[in-house]
């Protein structure tokens, strides 16, 4: 009885880190106008305002055929805001997934482009369900394990 009790609670912690894994989201970048020439300067900054973004979450960038983009991260407000092109890009990396929350900057780094509009800024918040600060930490591990294992074998006396 108190193997199937275990069984049990171990059956329903493994369903709910499913279920956090499938919360996470996948954003194509402008939805399906995709990472192109904008049709306005504000169109990616308005899209990402509307767009809700969480830790594990994926940002796809796809862009027409006939198209040549890539993507920088900018470090700092003031770099985006200037279109301060990064020493470091992305060509053949078409999405990036967020593993913490804060401030994130995007542009194109062909040519103009991020002149033209092609950039924008997210806030990523922490996942559902998660503490804001959600690295594991030393002490977090005898409250897991306590829950795990201890708490289950308790509940077979009961």
């Amino acid at each position: 009885m108190g193997s199937t009790r275990s069984s049990f609670l171990a059956s329903l912690l493994f369903i709910g880190a499913l279920l956090h894994a499938a919360a996470a989201v996948d954003h194509r970048v402008g939805g399906d106008f995709g990472w192109n020439l904008p049709p306005t300067p504000t169109f990616f900054s308005e899209w990402a305002t509307n767009t809700t973004f969480s830790v594990g979450d994926t940002l796809r960038f796809n862009s027409s055929a006939n198209q040549t983009h890539n993507y920088a991260m900018p470090e700092s407000q003031a770099e985006f805001d200037g279109c301060v092109k990064p020493g470091i890009f992305f060509e053949n990396v078409i999405f990036v997934t967020f593993d913490r929350p804060g401030r994130k900057y995007f542009i194109c780094n062909v040519g103009n482009h991020c002149n033209l509009g092609m950039k924008f800024a997210v806030d990523v918040l922490p996942s559902p369900g998660m503490p804001p600060n959600s690295a594991l930490k030393i002490g977090a591990v005898p409250t897991l394990f306590m829950i795990t294992t201890i708490l289950p074998n308790l509940l077979f006396f009961i």
